[in-house]
């Protein structure tokens, strides 16, 4: 991700052209998400849906290397970045069962997912700085092969049995259906949920939060090298973000229980101003590096909190649903920026960052504003 816009750059495309083909993968999984839950409900277990969504990645990555018209490139990375985004709960899941099953720590598992993310980020930095962007549709297809291959090597999840479906994940044709319908009930409850006053500011605000990650997301290291830092050096400052977000996520429980979730929805609303705001001037590397920290506090503390004020304040029976909402909403936005940044780069260039900055200042506005309906705050809450 940090280095597609740097590609794509490297190819030609404008950067109007990026922010729609950036953004379309996620405004894709918003709208076929029943579509693609069914699909995967229908096979025969997690370890299936895994090694499909893999495979049919690897292929349109193979399509890639030999297709990169501006609108073939939308069409591939859609839908490529379809089934990456789906395949992840699906992935996560199944680790999580196996775990369970296996009495080990899941925790522990899932941040070798972020050191792996370290370690591949600054990789390919070095790599890029080196070699130039033309390994790019390689990399990608080297970690589709590994993919592939570490899926395929994975053991059955879950197995039929011959006088009961009860163990199997494959569902028939109505029962999806059914499932389907029930998903989307699911949503529109949770939804209603957010009658109570000054709940659903709250989580708007936070979506908004999260939304303005979408220009750093995507164009960051495009527009840091073209200021002069190196590729490598861009990925070092990912690296820290990265490292401040674990940091946060470990330290999350007890903040939680001396600070209320809207308090630490406002900070992480300051946190965003100021590290948009400051790095829109164009600071130097040192700075970079201090505004980096922050990551920890915009993207980690917003979803932490954002997910624990659902969480104490929805009952059990209905917080999926609840969070599904955020999810969606969340995502929703984070297209809707991502689409935005690319018009506001091919204008503003790196003052982009200022747009971001008032994006972070309107949701926390929102969540400012609940403090004047009758919702209740506690350091609980």
């Amino acid at each position: 991700m940090p280095f597609v816009a740097l590609w794509l750059k490297s190819i030609g495309i404008s950067s109007t052209m990026s922010g729609f083909i950036l953004a379309a993968p996620q405004l894709a999984i918003v709208l076929l998400n029943i579509v693609v839950g069914s699909w995967a409900d229908r096979l025969s277990d997690w370890r299936s849906a895994i090694v499909s969504c893999n495979l049919l990645v690897l292929v349109l990555m193979l399509v890639l290397t030999v297709w990169q018209t501006p609108w073939a490139i939308l069409i591939l990375w859609t839908l490529s970045g379809l089934f990456m985004i789906a395949s992840a709960p699906i992935t996560d899941a199944a680790a999580l069962n196996m775990s369970e099953r296996r009495g080990s720590d899941f925790a522990r598992i899932r941040a070798l997912g972020s050191i792996g993310f370290v370690v591949g980020i600054l990789g390919a930095g070095w790599l890029f700085d080196v070699t130039g962007m033309r390994w790019f549709i390689g990399v990608l297809l080297a970690g589709a092969v590994l993919r592939v291959a570490s899926a395929i090597a994975l053991p059955q999840f879950r197995h039929r049995s011959n006088s009961s479906h009860t163990h199997s994940l494959g569902l028939s044709s109505s029962e999806s259906k059914h499932r389907s319908a029930q998903w989307f009930k699911g949503l529109v409850a949770g939804m209603a949920l957010f009658k109570q006053p000054g709940i659903f500011v709250v989580i708007l605000g936070a979506a908004l939060l999260n939304a303005s990650h979408s220009f750093n997301n995507i164009y960051s290291v495009l527009h840091w090298t073209q200021h002069g830092i190196s590729t490598t050096w861009a990925s070092f400052l990912w690296t820290i973000g990265v490292i401040a977000e674990v940091a946060l996520m470990w330290r999350f429980k007890s903040l939680s229980k001396r600070v209320s979730a809207r308090h630490c929805l406002l900070a992480a609303c300051i946190a965003c101003v100021v590290r948009w705001f400051i790095t829109g001037i164009n600071p130097n590397l040192t700075a970079l590096m201090f505004l980096q920290m922050l990551h920890g506090l915009t993207f980690g503390l917003t979803f932490l909190a954002s997910v624990n004020f659902i969480a104490k304040r929805v009952d059990a029976n209905h917080a999926a649903q609840a969070q599904s909402v955020l999810t969606t909403l969340t995502t929703f936005f984070m297209a809707i920026a991502t689409w935005m940044a690319g018009f506001f780069y091919a204008t503003l260039g790196g003052y982009s960052y200022w747009a971001m900055a008032l994006i972070a200042l309107i949701g926390g506005a929102l969540i400012l504003s609940s403090y004047r309906t009758t919702l209740e705050d506690s350091k609980n809450n």
